[in-house]
């Protein structure tokens, strides 16, 4: 596959095109956010699957039915990727949870409209040699990667 299959530029930041298709990236534009949604931000590779255990436990008042009945995938979706398209967040009761790696600046419209909670976990537990490994590990066994080397991968992606 060539660079330009592989990835696809969005508001300046290249995006592996197999996990942000146009059609999500459209869906995302378009998502109307609620005044108590809640957003989790975090940096890839920074502990995004702990926020997605932790927030709606949290919010369930530590029921752990909250984490057990579905996927964290599912529970606390990334908008801005192809799985967001099919979960019917819409129907969705308040609060609704989601997660999202975009930059503030990357955020659809209604985002800075209505102004949903944001979680942004920062500073972070981990230390950067922690991102950097756990993000290399990703970088070797993930295919969309293919074919570019980490010098490249580090441009791109941070």
């Amino acid at each position: 596959m060539t660079e330009a299959e592989l990835y696809t530029l969005y508001k300046g930041v290249y995006l592996p095109t197999h996990v942000h298709s146009p059609q999500s990236l459209k869906y995302f534009e378009e998502f109307t956010f609620r005044p108590d949604d809640i957003v989790i931000v975090t940096y890839p590779k920074s502990g995004t699957t702990w926020m997605q255990e932790i927030v709606p436990q949290i919010i369930s008042g530590g029921d752990p039915a909250s984490v057990e009945t579905l996927h964290n995938w599912d529970r606390v979706p990334w908008l801005e990727e192809q799985r967001a398209c099919m979960l019917n967040v819409e129907q969705r009761p308040s609060p609704r949870m989601f997660t999202s790696h975009f930059h503030y600046n990357m955020m659809p419209p209604s985002f800075f409209d209505v102004k949903p909670k944001v979680n942004v976990p920062y500073p972070y537990v981990l230390l950067p040699f922690d991102i950097s490994a756990s993000d290399q590990t990703m970088f070797t066994v993930s295919e969309y990667t293919t074919g570019v080397g980490l010098l490249c991968h580090c441009v791109v992606f941070l």
